[in-house]
């Protein structure tokens, strides 16, 4: 193992941190942390110097440090960062209802079979319900007669 060893596992640790800004764990860079100690390591066994291997590792951490800031400035703008990266805000999206307790009383018909949770169109929207008891068949009318725990719990009317 010589100097080309330390390139690469300084190299490839810099990167793997970079890398793992955008993925949702931090493995990789705990990888290339260990990569990077142990190039400082390696350099040690070589030079026998702990002022030259105290240079290296500061070397390293600049590095590190750069390719982690490099990631964070410039990889949004390329064509992979802008797929990934929402650079605008969304419109156009709707919640059900500022407040819950508003459906209660509304009638609709289950668009699903509730077994108890299902889907049911009220008012024209598709909303998440569960039954009060028992199953309610695809198509069957209903009625929202509760909210429990922010649920909207239906009837079915005969």
């Amino acid at each position: 193992m010589g100097w080309t060893t330390i390139i690469i596992f300084s190299v490839l640790g810099a990167v793997l941190i970079a890398v793992d800004f955008y993925l949702p764990s931090f493995v990789l860079a705990g990888i290339g942390v260990v990569l990077l100690l142990t190039a400082t390591m390696i350099g040690y066994g070589l030079t026998g110097s702990a002022d030259k291997t105290i240079l290296l590792f500061c070397a390293e951490a600049a590095l590190g440090f750069g390719a982690a800031y490099a990631s964070i400035k410039y990889f949004p703008r390329t064509p992979a960062g802008r797929k990934m990266i929402l650079a605008s805000t969304q419109t156009g999206g709707s919640a059900q209802s500022s407040r819950a307790t508003d459906w209660i009383g509304r009638e609709g018909v289950a668009h699903t079979v509730l077994r108890p949770a299902g889907v049911a169109v009220i008012d024209g929207q598709r909303l998440d319900v569960v039954a009060e008891s028992g199953m309610i068949e695809s198509g069957s009318p209903i009625k929202i007669v509760d909210v429990n725990e922010n649920r909207l719990v239906v009837r079915k009317l005969s």
